[in-house]
């Protein structure tokens, strides 16, 4: 679990989606103001260090600082695009190491509750988590075999539907369904489960979106796309 605390887990949640589409600067500008200590190119750039995954970091860091749920959402984003943490000296240091800073093209404001229950949200913060040493495409191919609307991209041809933010997708399913407890929202005759959404959400963050594939009878389906 990220925090013991689920009331804080959901804020920290709730924040990491609100702010899913900032570049990596807006997230290192006011994580400088806040906890200056753990971002210092010379101690990343060195050779004594050893890589810790993001839960253990950030119960590391409060030890020694008041950190907030908005600071641990931001770093939560970095760590997602990929900022490692790294544990020099016994001082912990939020170091770049091939991240990615995506530009978010088709990115709307639109903003998905995630059910209202603190276990089904810390299960979904678990999850991307989780997601750290997970490749893009690793994430993708497991959604595609556990959500049957999502397909998986033909290459050489040409899709001309809409696009949607993962955001955007989400928010179409919670009006069309239900959470029938913490662990499954049911959407028609499908399920999706708390594991389902922080892998979307993961990659949304790291610049992801969906293109609609409209279908006259049957509903309509979607493919992964990259910025």
């Amino acid at each position: 679990m990220v925090l013991r605390e689920k009331d804080a887990n959901a804020q920290i949640l709730r924040n990491f989606i609100d702010f899913s589409n900032k570049p990596n600067q807006y997230f290192l500008t006011n994580l400088k103001r806040s906890i200056p200590e753990i971002l210092d190119d010379h101690e990343c750039s060195g050779e004594a260090k050893s890589k810790i995954g993001v839960s253990e970091g950030i119960k590391l860091l409060r030890r020694k600082y008041r950190l907030n749920n908005i600071d641990i959402a931001y770093i939560f984003v970095l760590i997602t695009r990929g900022f490692k943490f790294r544990i020099i000296t016994e001082r912990v240091f939020l170091c770049e190491e091939n991240a990615i800073n995506p530009s978010f093209e088709y990115f709307n404001p639109v903003k998905p509750r995630i059910s209202d229950n603190f276990d089904t949200k810390t299960a979904v913060l678990n999850t991307i988590a989780d997601c750290q040493e997970k490749d893009d495409e690793e994430i993708a191919q497991t959604l595609v075999k556990s959500i049957p609307e999502l397909l998986e991209r033909s290459y050489g041809v040409r899709y001309t539907g809409r696009f949607l933010s993962i955001n955007q997708w989400l928010e179409l399913k919670e009006k069309d369904g239900s959470w029938i407890s913490e662990e499954n929202f049911r959407c028609g005759e499908h399920s999706i489960t708390p594991w389902m959404i922080g892998n979307l959400l993961a990659l949304q963050v790291r610049g992801w979106h969906l293109q609609e594939i409209p279908e006259k009878f049957k509903g309509n389906d979607y493919i992964f796309i990259k910025d």
